[in-house]
């Protein structure tokens, strides 16, 4: 028979909905399961098995695709965390996925992520960005988040709503961008953030979008006046159109990108620091088979 390790994030900000039983009841008796919970637990040994089932969060999700993304598993997510932008950008095909015991379609697909210096613990399954806003992603509380959901983010809107000034040098498919940035996203999704504003996205494709924005010409609150209108543009209307400017939006198949120090990254939600120097990003097509099980 098939083995299935189920992991279930107990840190996850709607844990409470899932359990080890109900997965077990939604996959069936097609495999002998193994139940892990983290991250009180210990790290989870993936090998040997034939299925995963990820319960958790977009965070989560990255951490064990990062392990199994190159080996033939079927990968179960059970969207559970505060934000869940992976499984809504699945949504974007026009299905929202039920458990195969219900008569739910089973899909197997393979995702395309993003990879950064080629390194598995640097994988990402939607999102890889460094700059306003980003720290929002790992900086909620746990505690909060549980409580509140998605209010939790929100509420740490203003306090990460400031100038930065990111000096980097970024080549896209030869397309070379420099200066100081506020903000720059290397993303595989239509939506991040809780924002749908990615209108090209295109999930079959073995490329992404950068999204850069440039730093303002001032500091404190003019500054942070001068970056109003670029973020708003870019998360509340969207962006479609390649362009260049104060806003940078292109599709790219390989980019690199370097920097002067040390850079803090959001990656899928979780804090991700890189070296100074140049890295580089692509993107690569699973070899795991991927499902999102929404209605469980």
């Amino acid at each position: 028979m098939k083995k299935c390790l189920i992991i279930i994030n107990k840190a996850a900000g709607g844990s409470k909905r899932i359990s080890f039983e109900k997965v077990e009841q939604c996959l069936g008796d097609v495999y002998e399961y193994t139940r892990r919970s983290i991250p009180d637990g210990p790290e989870p040994d993936l090998n040997g098995y034939d299925a995963v089932a990820v319960c958790g969060g977009d965070g989560t999700l990255g951490s064990i695709l990062s392990k199994v993304y190159d080996k033939p598993v079927d990968v179960w997510y059970f969207p559970v965390g505060t934000l869940n932008d992976k499984a809504k950008a699945e949504r974007y095909e026009g299905t929202k996925t039920v458990c195969p015991s219900c008569g739910g379609e089973i899909k197997n697909k393979q995702v395309v992520l993003g990879r950064c210096d080629g390194k598995n613990d640097r994988i990402f399954a939607y999102v890889f960005a460094a700059g306003a806003f980003t720290p929002i992603g790992y900086t909620a509380s746990v505690a909060v988040k549980k409580k509140i959901g998605v209010l939790a983010y929100i509420g740490r809107v203003l306090e990460e709503y400031k100038v930065h000034r990111i000096m980097a040098e970024i080549d896209c498919d030869g397309t070379r961008y420099g200066g100081e940035f506020a903000l720059i996203m290397f993303v595989k999704s239509p939506r991040c953030f809780g924002f749908s504003f990615n209108k090209a996205f295109d999930s079959e494709s073995l490329s992404g979008h950068l999204v850069a924005i440039r730093s303002p010409k001032h500091d404190g609150l003019l500054g942070k006046i001068e970056m109003f209108f670029p973020f708003f543009r870019t998360f509340f209307i969207g962006l479609k159109r390649e362009r260049e400017g104060k806003i940078i939006f292109k599709k790219v198949y390989r980019a690199s990108v370097t920097h002067a120090e040390p850079t803090v990254y959001c990656r899928d939600g979780e804090k991700h620091t890189v070296d100074k120097g140049q890295h580089k990003i692509a993107f690569t097509r699973s070899v795991c088979n991927f499902n999102v099980i929404e209605k469980f």
